[in-house]
This record gives C-alpha cells, structure tokens and sequence, in this order.
C-alpha cells in the first residue's frame, strides 16, 4: 500500500509518532512547533507503521484468543478475525496450536488486507493460558511482518478483571524496501465488556513502555506514566500520559478528560505545550 494510503490506517496507539513529534530543535519559545508539523507529516508514514502493524497484530490476537476462551467452554465459533480466514488447531499436551492462513489475500474487519499466516501456540496455565506468536510470509496491506510476540493471560487480576502481559519484537519491512521495528511490553486489563463477546463495549486500560527505530537507526523511547484508556467503539485514546524521550530531549503526552476527540496536549521540559491533532485508525 503507497504511503498516502498508511496515513489514512494511522492508529492512535501509535504513540511513535508522537516521539517524532518530539523530535523539536533548541528555540527560545522551546517547542519549534514548524519542525513538529514538518515531522510529523514527513516521517510519520515510515515511523508510525510500526507500531501501527504491531497494533493491528495485536488485534488479530484479541480476537482468536475470545474465540479461544469460548471454545474451552464447549462454544463452537467461526473465525472472528475475519469470515475468509482458515483456522485450523492441532491439539497439543498442554494446549493448542492455532494457525490462522489469510491466502493470498483476506480482508479482515478493520478493512486490512492479510495474506500469510499466523501461528499461535497456547498454553494453558493455572490462571489462565500464555501464548507465543510467529508468521509464516504474513503482511498487512502488503507490508511483510517478521518477528516474534509472546503474551502471559489471566482471567482475573488483582481487580477481578482479565488481564494480558505483551512482550513484542517485531521488524516490518515496508513496500519500498524500507526495515522499521518495535521492540516493547504492554500490560492490557480489560476493565469493561469482559462479560460478552461483544467488541463494541470493551474499555481497555493499558501500561507498559516500548522504543522505536527507523531506518536511520534514532531510537525513540515511550512510557506510559498515566494508563491510558482505550475504547474499543472509539477511534482514539480517550486519556492517559505518556512520556516520551528522544536522545536528551524529554516530552509528555496527555491525552485528555476521557472525551472522545482527536486532541492530545505535548509538553516539554521547560513546560512548553502545544495541542495536537491525531489521526484515527
């Protein structure tokens, strides 16, 4: 897919983009708030995308692990990833192996084309299953994914709720040749909607703390300091802080009262604030 076609599929967790954003020269008024919107037009195609692709795995994950956890209670359910998926399993001594073959081409329910596969191995555990991730020549929009994920889950937490811990290592090469990676870990609680299979009414709270790397080798470091909230029926992170780090340069990121907007405020260190607009999924 050309460039102009990712920035449309732009995703709000894509919380790299918002360190490039950072990414200001040393001014008087502190913010070079030219240079944050030259960056963030410019090097968002090729930055973004990986946390944008490991967001959309992540996805995919969240939905055969729901028609996991109803099968182990005797449900029998068709593929929610999407109707032109091949599932198939194969049981193992200590759970199961699930391999999801898009072909050579299936289009899933967030409208992204998926050719490959994915291979998912889980684990049953005593609170609940821990799973491993690997493709086999997969792509999303025919950006070609490598790589591992692995994710620890609990049906109930400390609060009562389920829970997943995400370790992921992933490399995207993009259609123009280009390599980008994401290496972090994410702990995602779902505080709403665990009771139905509906995806409508879900609300994740979420933590952790990844880096970036483009191709010319700039890392870009994000913590989450604040959880931030996720609504699955809404297009945009509804609140939360992150702070953000490139090279000496510090920033936060705050994403808002919970109002579903697309408007986040970035600060730096010497309390300099601009808002910012972000683009939807």
């Amino acid at each position: 897919m050309i460039l102009q076609n990712i920035k449309k599929a732009f995703q709000l967790l894509a919380l790299a983009t918002v360190l490039v954003l950072a990414s200001c020269s040393n001014n008087e008024d502190g913010i070079n708030l030219d240079t944050l919107s030259e960056i963030s037009n410019e090097e968002a195609e090729r930055i973004v995308l990986a946390d944008d692709m490991s967001e959309e795995v992540g996805e995919v994950l969240e939905d055969d692990a729901l028609d996991y956890d109803l099968a182990g209670k005797g449900t029998t359910v068709s593929s929610s990833v999407a109707p032109c998926v091949d599932r198939s399993k194969e049981t193992t001594a200590n759970g199961v192996i699930v391999t999801l073959d898009f072909g050579d081409g299936c289009t899933t329910r967030r409208g992204r084309t998926m050719t490959g596969k994915v291979i998912i191995e889980y684990t049953r555990t005593a609170e609940g299953y821990s799973k491993s991730v690997s493709f086999e020549d997969f792509s999303i929009d025919e950006n070609k994914i490598e790589g591992s994920m692995s994710a620890e889950r609990v049906k109930e937490n400390a609060n009562g709720n389920p829970e997943s811990t995400a370790t992921i290592d992933l490399t995207i090469t993009l259609t123009t040749g280009e390599e980008l990676t994401r290496k972090g870990t994410r702990v995602k609680e779902k505080i709403e909607g665990a009771d139905t299979r509906e995806r409508g009414d879900d609300v994740y709270s979420i933590s952790g703390n990844w880096e970036s790397t483009n191709k010319e080798g700039v890392v870009r470091k994000a913590t989450i300091t604040t959880n931030l909230i996720r609504k699955f029926a809404c297009k945009y992170i509804v609140s939360g802080v992150v702070e953000l780090s490139k090279g000496d340069a510090t920033y936060t990121l705050d994403f808002g009262d919970g109002s579903c907007d697309n408007k986040a405020t970035l600060t730096d260190s010497e309390g300099n604030t601009k808002e910012i607009s972000l683009r939807k999924r």
